[in-house]
């Protein structure tokens, strides 16, 4: 009985089983290769697709940051344009003989032809720091220092912010229908506990001394603060050993000391590529509206691409625009950017595979225009 069971089973039974663990046949494979080369293929595609859509939202947030930083900065620094300086001021940068010629409270910059940025300078007092000086005797316009009473509206944290190498400027209010404002630079650190600032003698330089001569006096009491001359201007040359920018990398560049492009001036932004500036004036005739969009008019106003030392006691509005460009081309190069036309820059509009956003603000002068008419 038992030798029954363990009898070998039938050869059909081996050769069917067998046969059931068989391997693929060709035609199965290949079909299997080809579902997953499509699968494999359509994954790739939708990875490929999500990594640009990606790139070109992290290129358009860094546009869309670097434009609205440098346009705010610009914006704030512009909207102080001539406050505590009527339209101009005396003394350092001015190198005339009347009041035309000194340092302008808005200085323009036209940059013609393709590629040619503006650049603007702005004038005015930094309004954390206003002190008042305070003297016993009226001090002659060659004077080399100011006195300050340090106990009075705490004053003397004031100047212990002013540094050597900076400038102050003040304004004389004694003139009738009038007042001057005066640029000093400071020859060493004010002194915080006596109150005495040294500035350099300022007879050296014409249009002070036509307003202010050496035999001359300065009123006993005057308003002062730190001189902000700030210029903005676009670094595309990687030549001249000076910024931080290049033809690939344009940087918006700020310059504290109205010298010619140095060492010491400030990147802003990177990625600028054009910066336009036009300047609305009123002129002697004219009809054009500036601010047709806009609910405050001023009758016969032009905007025009520049203006002069004359024309900053008729300046209403200033209108900057920025064209920023992302910091690298469209690796594709499927989209077919090119260099924008602003205001009177006409640009080689070839394409170059760089995405672009471009922003305008207008900025209203109100300091400029309320204190040009006192």
């Amino acid at each position: 009985m038992l030798r029954r069971f363990l009898t070998p089973a039938p050869r059909y039974l081996s050769a069917a089983r067998r046969a059931g663990r068989g391997g693929f046949t060709l035609v199965e494979l290949m079909i299997a290769v080809a579902i997953g080369a499509f699968v494999i293929a359509a994954l790739y595609a939708l990875f490929v697709g999500q990594m640009r859509q990606f790139m070109y939202q992290d290129a358009q947030m860094e546009m869309h940051q670097n434009m609205r930083l440098g346009m705010d900065i610009m914006s704030r620094t512009t909207r102080m344009a001539g406050y505590g300086t009527g339209s101009s001021t005396r003394g350092p940068f001015g190198d005339g003989g009347d009041q035309d010629a000194s340092l302008s409270a808005v200085i323009s910059y036209d940059g013609d032809g393709p590629g040619g940025s503006d650049a603007i300078t702005v004038v005015s007092m930094d309004p954390s720091l206003v002190f008042n000086t305070y003297e016993t005797a009226p001090p002659l316009c060659s004077t080399t220092s100011l006195n300050v009473v340090p106990t009075v509206n705490d004053q003397a944290t004031k100047l212990a912010q002013l540094q050597n190498g900076e400038m102050i400027l003040c304004v004389d209010y004694a003139g009738i229908g009038e007042f001057r404002s005066y640029l000093w630079a400071l020859s060493g650190g004010a002194d915080a506990s006596t109150g005495v600032i040294p500035v350099t003698d300022d007879t050296a330089y014409a249009d002070y001394a036509n307003n202010c001569g050496a035999t001359d006096n300065l009123p006993l009491i005057m308003t002062c603060s730190r001189a902000e001359v700030a210029t903005f201007y676009i670094d595309a040359d990687d030549t001249d050993g000076i910024g931080a920018g290049s033809p690939e990398h344009p940087v918006l560049m700020m310059d504290l000391d109205f010298e010619s492009p140095d060492a010491d001036d400030i990147p802003v932004v990177d990625n600028v590529e054009d910066f336009q500036v036009a300047y609305c004036v009123r002129p002697s005739t004219g009809s054009t509206d500036c601010d047709e969009d806009l609910a405050v008019d001023v009758p016969g106003g032009d905007w025009v691409s520049s203006i002069t030392s004359l024309q900053v006691d008729d300046l209403y509005m200033i209108r900057m625009t920025m064209v920023v460009r992302s910091a690298r081309p469209d690796l594709a190069r499927t989209y077919l950017g090119a260099p924008l036309d602003v205001e009177n820059n006409d640009s080689a509009n070839t394409p170059d595979h760089y995405y672009r956003q471009i922003m305008t603000s207008r900025v209203a002068v109100r300091n400029l225009r309320l204190q040009a008419n006192l």
